[in-house]
């Protein structure tokens, strides 16, 4: 690994656990948190090379982090809700 992976394993070792909390804090979900905090780090990772030069790194990692729970939250299969029964029938107007 290259100083840039050393520096970027550094700052994940620092703020995993306090972008993990408070996305939960956001979203309820201890497992959703993690996955939002994952997303969130591969972002991160992409722009490490302009982010790593920044003083607030954390800032811009927590403010990845909330407009990726936004992005998550607007998508169409969140609004879907599974149903356990099925209707016999179509409703009126669908054949």
């Amino acid at each position: 690994m290259g100083v840039r992976d050393d520096e970027f394993v550094e700052f994940v070792q620092r703020c995993s656990m306090p972008l993990r909390r408070t996305a939960f804090l956001v979203c309820g979900d201890w497992h959703r948190a993690e996955d939002l905090v994952q997303t969130t780090l591969a972002k991160v990772f992409r722009a490490w090379s302009r982010v790593r030069g920044m003083d607030r790194r954390e800032a811009y990692a927590r403010q990845v982090l909330m407009r990726t729970v936004i992005d998550e939250s607007r998508r169409f299969w969140h609004r879907e809700r599974p149903s356990d029964a099925l209707p016999d029938r179509a409703g009126p107007g669908r054949t």
